[in-house]
């Protein structure tokens, strides 16, 4: 009788077990997925103005959506032929090597 009683709790022990293990498994499936893409992380905007009627001033800069952190990439003044000057030009740099 008392074998009986110990097999029936044995058994219902396992079958508790296998049925925690099997919704432990199933709570940690999403966590083996892969992240989603960040697609739309970086963010590009353009600015120029004007210094008078022969200049200005033209450039890009980079918005990390995420962490709100704001670099500029492209800066150019511009005006007579010989008075342009390019100021920056990281267009085709990582966002975490620009300075």
């Amino acid at each position: 009788m008392k074998d009986k009683i110990w097999s029936e709790r044995i058994k219902f022990f396992l079958l508790g077990m296998l049925v925690v293990i099997g919704v432990l498994f199933l709570a940690g499936a999403d966590t083996l997925s892969p992240p989603p893409p960040n697609y739309g992380r970086f963010q590009i905007s353009s600015w120029a103005t004007s210094f008078g009627n022969n200049s200005g001033g033209v450039g890009a800069f980079v918005v990390d959506t995420i962490t709100g952190e704001t670099k500029t990439v492209y800066s150019r003044i511009y005006g007579a032929p010989i008075e342009g000057k390019l100021i920056k030009n990281d267009l085709k740099r990582p966002f975490v090597a620009i300075d």
